[in-house]
């Protein structure tokens, strides 16, 4: 198996084709959190306005459904001593270490990590919410672990001995080994490890994770990777890695940030089409899954008789068909708008190179006269919305 890669694409897919069972020591996953929330965001020096999104339109338990054939695929891909952490915050974390302790077992929660942080904002409704929680769960009964510790400033007050103590600019500590409470800062604004990434990570969180769990031979993967702070970690302590995201934009970050601020080399990708003429050279049902994957739909199985229905969106069901072709016309959008009816939906999607105006036409008459929307997108806004559009 494959090491140092970057894989584009959905992680269930990415994992069922490309990746070993038995194979990974350490996964560290930080998925979308169920938060609702938007962000605006500025990659990087480019300057480009992007929109990121962790919007679930379902509820918790849609979120779930999602997330339980993902952990339980990651489960397998472990090795006996491998372990897995996942990243959550009150939203969810609860929901999913019910998954995770049927998946894993009940016994094989590791800890509950709680990464407290200060950062601003407050409430005059309850507590500020100032910590995330870290699930960590071992496929056995053995696992790797290297303890590892950080000073205490507290420690005097309870009686040890003097020659225990050391003294720096911040006043007299010593050194005691970490317990599952961690104060970390975030990633600040004014740091160089800003990315801006809205949901970026602190590199001293994964580094504390990774040389915890994992040693020097150690196989370290990502399947949420995002900007790559995980992989950036992992390269800086000398591990193998393995990244997989579905947005291109933060495939491109997460090599540039591997090789010019980690020095790594020979950096692949798996997955990434790098133009138009990439995608109309894909195979007819391989491109078709692209597209689909990269909305995050789900992909039809069938590859006949499917009805012109090539997948559809997560949580609504609404149909989504694909068309390798330029030019599709009124005879198209009549017939995915009758399998739309069949389906007993009232919205689809259709994603093509272009469309002819007698396509246009037809959507508009299928919305006044049949109650049908259905939405035209072409490939190329598809790829320059980067990261895809929220259709779920």
């Amino acid at each position: 198996m494959k090491t140092n890669v970057l894989y584009y694409g959905d992680n269930l897919e990415v994992m069922h084709r490309y990746i070993d069972n038995d194979s990974i020591d350490l996964i560290y996953i930080d998925p979308p959190f169920f938060s609702s929330k938007a962000y605006e965001v500025i990659y990087g020096d480019t300057k480009e306005k992007r929109m990121f999104e962790d919007r679930w339109k379902g509820d918790v338990y849609h979120y779930v459904n999602w997330m339980e054939p993902r952990l339980a695929l990651m489960r397998e891909k472990l090795k006996p001593t491998g372990t897995i952490f996942v990243h959550l915050d009150w939203h969810a974390v609860h929901y999913v270490k019910v998954a995770m302790d049927k998946i894993f077992g009940y016994d094989n929660l590791v800890n509950e990590i709680i990464w407290y942080y200060r950062t601003g904002g407050v409430s005059k409704s309850y507590f500020a919410r100032k910590h995330d929680n870290i699930l960590w769960y071992a496929k056995g009964e053995e696992w790797i672990f290297n303890p590892q510790k950080e000073k205490s400033y507290m420690m005097h007050k309870y009686g040890f001995k003097k020659s225990d103590f050391q003294v720096d600019e911040h006043g007299q500590y010593s050194m005691t080994y970490l317990r599952d409470v961690w104060d970390i800062p975030s990633v600040g604004s004014a740091t160089s490890e800003r990315l801006g990434y809205p949901t970026q990570k602190p590199e001293r969180l994964l580094l504390r994770i990774i040389e915890s769990a994992s040693n020097d031979d150690s196989v370290v993967a990502d399947f949420f990777c995002g900007c790559g702070t995980t992989l950036a970690a992992a390269q800086m302590l000398g591990r193998q890695w393995i990244g997989c995201d579905v947005s291109p934009t933060a495939l491109r970050l997460v090599k540039e940030r591997l090789i010019n601020k980690c020095g790594a080399h020979n950096v692949e990708e798996v997955g990434v089409p790098k133009s138009i003429e990439d995608l109309r050279a894909m195979q007819h049902f391989e491109f078709q899954n692209y597209v689909v994957s990269y909305i995050q739909g789900i992909n039809n199985p069938k590859l006949v008789g499917d009805a012109g229905i090539d997948g559809w969106t997560v949580f609504n069901r609404y149909p989504i068909q694909v068309k390798q072709s330029e030019h599709v016309g009124r005879p198209e959008i009549q017939k995915f708008a009758s399998a739309i009816r069949a389906e007993k939906k009232d919205k689809g999607y259709v994603f093509a190179f272009s469309f002819s105006k007698p396509a246009y036409e037809e959507v508009a008459r299928c919305k006044q006269e049949d109650k049908i929307e259905i939405e035209l997108w072409s490939v190329l806004d598809l790829m320059n919305a980067d990261p895809a559009p929220s259709i779920l």
